[in-house]
Order: structure tokens, then sequence, then C-alpha cells
């Protein structure tokens, strides 16, 4: 049986990819893009301090990959569905984007710039980084939820061309833009609590911009002319400052919260209507405990 040979050099040396020494450090790059491979060299006790490339292959699994990564961590353009055996760190970018991933499990927890996981089969985000530290992009996939997006994003957050019903699970904090466009989206409820950047919603099912994010003065949102019509605003784009001057927004904004207040002012009331039943059927049992006495 022939040995596999693919040659890698180093300071002069050249070496065999498919028996490479335990603990070995790329100082550089790694780079096996266009390779025409189907599974990777074992790489798994390799470090590369670089960036590692392995896309436009025919990979369907990421088994042999290096387990740590200095610089970006490529993988597009292959037939990967898995991110099973994928690095546990990578400092820079993480780009997994147009394969067939039907799930994020395996991917590392934390990546240092950017993920990428956009054009894929995606219906979940279960199993994303937890920590990103620039932009998360899960746009064109067949999501219907953002449960298991990252909490925080340094950059922008952009989820467009899914099937959201719905942006809860969303992430709190975004840095930069937050990209919601081309979804299914009925309202804004579970929007992050706080966008640094531009707020983008067109292209949805929206009657109301009610739940949008904290955002500064002259930050832009945009929406649907009609949607921003109904606050008096000619076009799609506007500052939340002229969202906030509004009268109409700020009458729905009004209206939403006595109503809020209501509903939580009957829950406290229920809450209270229960406890005092447990109270009063403590109280009986304790006076049919003294009645019966003690068995005898």
């Amino acid at each position: 049986m022939t040995k596999k040979y693919l040659e890698f050099e180093q300071d002069g040396v050249k070496y065999n990819l498919y028996d490479m020494p335990k603990g070995f450090v790329v100082k550089g790059n790694l780079d096996l893009r266009g390779k025409d491979l189907t599974e990777l060299p074992d790489l798994s006790d390799v470090v590369v301090e670089g960036n590692f490339y392995c896309s436009m292959n025919q990979l369907t699994t990421l088994k042999g990959a290096p387990q740590k990564v200095g610089g970006h961590f490529c993988c597009s353009y292959n037939k990967l569905t898995t991110l099973k055996s994928a690095p546990l760190e990578v400092g820079g970018d993480f780009r997994c984007y147009d394969n067939q991933l039907i799930t994020l499990e395996g991917a590392p927890k934390e990546v240092g710039r950017h993920f990428d996981c956009f054009e894929n089969q995606l219906t979940t985000l279960e199993g994303a980084p937890q920590k990103v530290g620039r932009v998360f992009n899960c746009s064109v996939n067949k999501l219907t939820t953002l449960e298991g997006a990252p909490q925080k994003v340094g950059g922008d957050f952009k989820c467009s061309d899914n099937q959201l019903t719905t942006l809860e699970g969303a992430p709190r904090e975004v840095g930069g833009d937050f990209k919601c466009s081309d979804n299914q989206l009925t309202t804004l409820e579970g929007a992050p609590e706080k966008v640094g950047g531009v707020f983008w919603c067109n292209g949805n099912r929206l009657k109301s911009l009610l739940h949008l994010p904290i955002m500064q003065a002259k930050r832009a949102i945009n929406c649907d002319d009609e949607l921003a019509q109904k606050y008096g605003i000619s076009k799609g784009e506007f500052t939340a400052n002229e969202l906030n001057e509004s009268s109409v927004y700020q009458n729905e904004v009004k209206i939403y919260k006595l109503r809020l207040q209501k509903s939580q002012e009957r829950a406290e009331r229920e809450d209270k209507a229960v406890a005092d039943i447990k109270a009063r059927f403590a109280a009986w049992q304790a006076q049919q405990a003294q009645k019966d006495g003690p068995e005898k």
C-alpha cells in the first residue's frame, strides 16, 4: 500500500503531513486549500501558530484537524455536516460557511474574531461559540430560533435570510450592527438590550417597532418604508432620535408600559391569592390535627 505524502517545509526541513511529530509547532500558516482532500492528515497533535486553511476540498469530517490554531481556521466550501473534531481554541476567525452543516456541535467555545457559519442548513445555533470577539454571521440558513447564540458579540450579529419568527435567544449585547432582515418576524420581542451600530429589521412582517434595543440617538434604524410611515417618517432609514420624537411611537410605548404594569399587578394579586389559600389550608390542617389528637 502506497504511503500518503503531503509535503510541508519549515526552516529548510521537509515534512510529510501524514507523519508529523507529536507536539510539532507550525510557526506560520498551514495551507491545504484546493487539494481535493476527502479527509485531513492526522494533525490533532500539531499546533498551528498562524492560519489553518482546508477550504475548497471534499471534506465530510474535520477529524485530524489541529486542536489549537493561533490565527484563522477556514474550512469553507466542503461537504461538512458537523464541526466535530474542530479546534478547541481559535485566536482569529472561524470560517465554516458554504458547507452542509445541520449542527454547530463541536465548534470552539470561544473565537477571537469572526465566526462565519452562513450558507449552511442550520435549524439551530445550539453548540455555537459563547464568546465571539467581532462578527457572528449565521445568515442564509433555516433558523427558526436564535436559541444557542452567544449572549455578547463584540462586533456585528447577522441572522438575515432565515425563517425566524422570534428573536428570543438573541445576544443581549451587540457592539456593532444587528441585522435580522428578511425573516418572518411579527415582533421585535427578544431583541438585544443594547446595539452599538445599525439595527436592520426590513423585509419582515412587523407592524410595530416596540422592543427596540437601547441605541445611541444618531444610530440608524432600517425597516420597511410602510412601517416607518406609520410613525410619520417618510423612509425606512432613520435615526433612533427621529423615532423617539414620533408622537405615535411615544404613545405606543406608553400604552405598552401601562399594559405591562397592569399585567404585573394582576400577576401579583394572583400570587397573593394563591399564598392566602395555602396559608388558610395549612391553618385548617393544623386545627384538624389538634382536634384529632395523638393516635392511641
